[in-house]
Parts: structure tokens; sequence; C-alpha cells
């Protein structure tokens, strides 16, 4: 690993920070394609470049959601009751969904992410918040089923989940979207935590020899260390920013940025004979 790995993944970090602290979402879809080209120029193969992306990933996503949660804690109030029964269901969801991606072949998983990236940017202009006014009430026959769910579809694609909890907790269960996306990142801390621990755990339990170097199982510290440096701060930044306004400029270059990171993990580029 040299200075310009190192450098690409700094500033990386400092995207997925402002992102994730702003939107509440779309800071895997920078994170992931980076580690994995990087990985890969590397000479990782394709199945452990991706796991070791996803795994890595998950574990950046931890002090990232949780320095915006903080923020937005200070911002807003936060709801306790409605967090825990949306956040214990999605910790088991995602040791369920991560503990399969483990053993799903690598090559696999970046097709289904790249798919991710295009369903991820069509949402992302497209969406419009539930406009809701006053929290729902705590119904556990709701909540659960839609904490598991969404813990399991977020991290067995080795994603924080964010693209998954917004719509979730404001679509689906009725809170409103400044809740929603506090909430949000506050259930990644759980969800992520979980899914990072299955890749490390079952990494290690499965003895891959060919890992990037400072890994254990499918994480990599020095990619981890590089990421949250820079995340971490920036997403404070952006949680400021979400208390004032959505610049749609912005959205629209995000949109254009996973279009094209999702075309190139499906490999169309590729197809078609592309320099892309």
């Amino acid at each position: 690993m040299n200075l310009s790995f190192v450098l690409w993944l700094l500033v990386a970090g400092a995207g997925v920070g402002f992102i994730n602290g702003m939107f509440g979402v779309g800071g895997c879809f920078l994170m992931v394609p980076t580690m994995f080209f990087l990985f890969t120029g590397l000479g990782v193969p394709t199945d452990t470049a991706m796991k070791v992306a996803l795994g890595t990933n998950m574990a950046v996503v931890v002090p990232t959601a949780l320095s915006g949660v903080l923020r937005h804690a200070r911002i807003k109030k936060f709801s306790l009751p409605h967090y825990w029964n949306f956040a214990i269901p999605v910790g088991v969801g995602s040791l369920v969904g991560s503990g399969i991606a483990v053993f799903v072949p690598g090559g696999v998983l970046k097709v289904l992410f790249g798919l991710l990236c295009l369903v991820g940017a069509w949402r992302f202009m497209t969406a419009k918040p539930r406009p809701v006014d006053q929290m729902p009430p705590v119904e556990r026959t709701r909540f659960w089923p839609t904490g598991f769910g969404g813990g399991f579809v977020a991290h067995f694609l080795g994603i924080g989940g964010g693209l998954v909890y917004v719509p979730a907790l404001n679509t689906i269960l009725g809170v409103p979207i400044h809740q929603a996306v506090a909430l949000s990142q506050a259930t990644m801390v759980i969800g992520s935590s979980v899914g990072a621990m299955t890749f490390i755990v079952l990494g290690l339990l499965k003895g891959v020899s060919d890992l990037p170097s400072l890994s254990l199982g499918y994480f990599n510290l020095v990619a981890w260390l590089a990421l949250a440096a820079t995340s971490i701060p920036m997403a404070q930044v952006g949680a400021v920013a979400a208390h004032k306004m959505i610049p749609k400029r912005l959205k629209f270059l995000l949109a254009l940025l996973y279009i094209y990171v999702g075309l190139k993990l499906i490999g169309l580029f590729k197809w078609l004979g592309l320099p892309l």
C-alpha cells in the first residue's frame, strides 16, 4: 500500500462523511467502489477485494454515523423508544444478512452492489418524504419486522443502511423525515457494528490467505483508519447542513456519480469496450 492509496481514501472519507451527515444516506456508494478498485489495483482477487471493501465499509460507518448522531441529538430531540424498537431487530437482520453474504461469490456481490447504486441514484433524485408532523406510536408488530427486513437487506449488501432505513422509517412507519434521518444514522451504529464483526469473524474462520496487508478477516485496518480520519469530522458538517437546506444541484451530481459507479461495477463499460 502506497501514499496514493491512502490519499484516495482520505478524499473519499471526507465526501462520505458530509453526505452521510447531510442526507443520512449515500456514503457507502463512494467507500465500497473506492476500496474495491484500489484493492484490485494492488492485485487482490475480486472475491476477496469486494468482501474486504464491504466489511471495512461497515466498520467505517460506525464512527461516522455516531458522529452525525451526536450532532443531530444536540440539534433535535431523539426518541429512544422508537430507536430501540427499530435498531434491535435491525441488528438481528444484519447478523443473518451479513452472515450469508460472506459465502456469496464476490463477483456476484459486485454486480448486486452496482445495481444497488443505480437504485440509490433513482431513489436519491425522485424520493419525496412522507409529510408527517408527529411521531407514530411504537408498535412492535410494525417496527420489528420492518427493522429485521431492513437490516437483512442492508447488510447482506454491505451498506450502512441509510438507503433502506430512511424510507422504512418515514414511508412505512410514519416517522417525520428529520427524525427518520437521525434515527437512521443511530441505527447504522448497531447494524453496521454487527455486520462488520460478522465479516471479521467469518473471514477469520474461513482462513482467507489472499488478503491485503494489515487485514483482520474481511476488514482492512489501513483503509478503515484513512476513511474514518476524514469522514468523522465531515459527518458533523453535513449534519449541520441537513437542518438548513438540501441543495438540489449536489443531489443531482451525486446521482450521476452513483450511476457511473453502478454501471462500472456491473461491467457495462468493459463490455462496451469503453475506457471509463
